[in-house]
């Protein structure tokens, strides 16, 4: 399979990655990146995954002594994300406190967890929602609890049927704030205890004086590299600034030979392989040579394959049913053809929460009706 027409499709365009440079990049290479940006764009018409980029590039341009008159928009923009953040980080630290006392250990993930160790600025990377991951075995006294404290499921309350077959789900409450909870990591690792090593690895830190976890350096880079080469209706190019800052802050703390393990062992080398290329190319990332090399020559199975093109292709009825698939041959394990093939069914139900007979009807019914909202997020 050609993946370059693959890799196209969650790559940012040729105005987003400028915007990346100016952005990231020291010396006039940043400065370069930058006129040349603004000379192409309107600011007031910005897509909103590059108004996402605002801050970073106005205390990048600020480092370099730039004064120009759309300085003033670009800190405009920097005051109202931090003080927006300041408000959803105070609700995470709520829940996480809420989480400690009835036991249930956490782990902060994304946006909060890169505001806290590597951008190290709360004005720098929006956030629409926070994301927070506890084990398997916890989830469902995690959504009761979340319910008492008043933030409601979105579609539909998990059970443990769902969180069998699931890896998260969405919630919000009556100030608009949304909060995703995560059972598993990664989507395409649902296996009961394919967190485990992501556990052990953690390290221990406080959050607004709560005792949690975040990611490693090197799960950290992993989690948000195989999380940016996805499909996505708003162009989540952030993701390019999140790995760049981490490869710039912690590049010494990273344990490559880890990541190297935990990609071959997820089966998750052509994401991670065309994401470090991409970074080396466009921005500029330190990756190391051999790294790259390393990962580049591990072999990548037809199955991967097929789930890479899946990720990155914009979802129809066909794409939304293969990526089940995907999902559920991953759960399967090594088990036969056969054996995947007959499991199906069961896996839907517990996806959809449907009754056995019913998943048939349902699933040609969802098939059918899928022109009335394509762009539904992926279970």
């Amino acid at each position: 399979m050609n993946t370059s027409k693959y890799t196209e499709r969650w790559t940012p365009t040729h105005q987003q990655e400028l915007l990346l440079r100016a952005a990231l990049l020291k010396g006039p290479g940043a400065i370069e990146a930058w006129n040349e940006w603004k000379s192409g764009v309107d600011v007031e018409e910005l897509d909103p995954a590059s108004h996402r980029m605002l801050p970073l590039l106005y205390r990048n341009l600020q480092v370099h002594g730039i004064k120009d008159p759309s300085m003033a928009k670009y800190k405009g923009v920097y005051r109202q994300t931090w003080y927006k953040n300041q408000i959803l980080l105070h609700a995470i630290a709520s829940v996480l406190r809420s989480f400690h006392d009835a036991g249930i250990r956490t782990m902060v993930l994304k946006g909060a967890a890169l505001t806290m160790l590597h951008y190290r600025d709360y004005g720098l990377r929006p956030m629409n929602d926070f994301d927070v991951l506890v084990s398997p075995d916890q989830a469902l006294s995690a959504v009761n609890l979340l319910q008492g404290l008043g933030w409601t499921p979105i579609e539909f309350t998990p059970a443990s049927e769902y969180i069998s077959a699931g890896y998260s789900h969405g919630f919000k409450n009556n100030n608009g704030q949304e909060f995703d909870l995560h059972w598993h990591l990664l989507s395409q690792c649902r296996e009961v205890n394919s967190d485990e090593d992501f556990w052990e690895g953690a390290i221990e830190t406080k959050f607004h004086d709560v005792p949690t976890y975040v990611l490693n350096p090197a799960d950290q880079l992993l989690h948000t590299c195989i999380h940016g080469a996805r499909w996505n209706y708003i162009p989540p190019f952030r993701w390019v600034a999140d790995a760049a800052i981490i490869l710039n802050t912690a590049g010494c703390e990273i344990d490559w030979h880890r990541l190297i393990e935990q990609t071959r062992k997820r089966r998750l080398v052509l994401p991670l392989r065309e994401t470090l290329h991409y970074l080396r190319t466009a921005v500029d990332a330190p990756v190391p040579p051999e790294i790259w090399k390393s990962i580049r020559d591990l072999p990548v199975p037809k199955i991967e394959r097929l789930e890479y093109m899946v990720n990155v292709s914009p979802p129809t009825r066909w794409t939304a049913m293969l990526d089940l698939w995907c999902q559920h041959s991953r759960l399967a394990g090594d088990t036969t053809l056969l054996n995947k093939l007959t499991g199906f069914p069961r896996f839907l139900r517990h996806i959809w929460g449907r009754s056995l007979w019913k998943i048939p009807l349902y699933g040609l019914f969802k098939m059918v009706n899928w022109h009335k909202n394509p762009l539904a997020k992926r279970p």
